[in-house]
């Protein structure tokens, strides 16, 4: 039976999620800040086998410091994870914990298909929150990151945030993602594709 378990975390209320096995394993999605107590509960119920990066921003990242097991990100944002204004370390007073070689890092691209503890993760490239952004779906469920949220949608005012790839991607969710999904946001609350057909942000 899959796991979907939701942890907030942080002054910016990031959800991170945990996906679990009948076998205790488990893939974390969006580690963030002010980790270090859940990472250590997590640690003691499951055995953590991977880390799912939607976007690399230091409110989804941070918490990768406290696991040592292979991390997905794609491509584009690889960068982000060692450089603190790409992640916005700085303007939250912090620099990146994170040195080239000390993390080991999988880049992913549009289409790949992660298999992780027996649950095949496919992954849609969504920019426009960071050039880099992307969902992660598997069975009826979508991580959808800072893309798409309930009744809204991510900032495009960060570095390599853009507004016109962020309405691209948005439609390109509504579309290609059947209605019956559940969506799993970075933010706030969960919402489903149906739902969303009526974002105001989706033209």
């Amino acid at each position: 039976m899959t796991m979907i378990e939701v942890v907030v975390t942080g002054s910016l209320y990031t959800n991170s999620y945990i996906i679990s096995n009948n076998d205790n394993e488990c893939v974390l999605v969006d580690p963030g800040l002010s980790y270090e107590k859940a990472a250590n509960l997590i640690k003691e119920k499951y055995k953590v086998k991977a880390i799912l990066i939607t976007h690399g921003h230091v409110d989804h990242i941070d918490g990768i410091k406290y696991f040592d097991v292979p991390v997905y990100i794609h491509e584009a944002d690889e960068a982000f994870l060692y450089d603190s204004s790409l992640s916005l370390y700085i303007m939250m007073g912090m620099r990146t914990p994170f040195k080239k070689g000390s993390l080991n890092v999988n880049t992913v691209k549009d289409g790949d298909v992660i298999s992780l503890i027996g649950y095949d993760f496919k992954v849609m490239h969504t920019p426009g929150h960071t050039r880099g952004s992307v969902c992660y779906s598997y069975k009826n469920k979508v991580l959808s990151g800072d893309t798409l949220f309930n009744n809204s949608c991510g900032r495009t005012d960060f570095p390599t945030g853009s507004g016109v790839d962020m309405s691209k991607s948005l439609k390109r969710i509504i579309d290609e993602y059947p209605s019956n999904y559940d969506v799993y946001p970075g933010h706030d609350s969960k919402t489903t594709i149906k739902k969303e057909q009526n974002n105001p942000y989706i033209r």
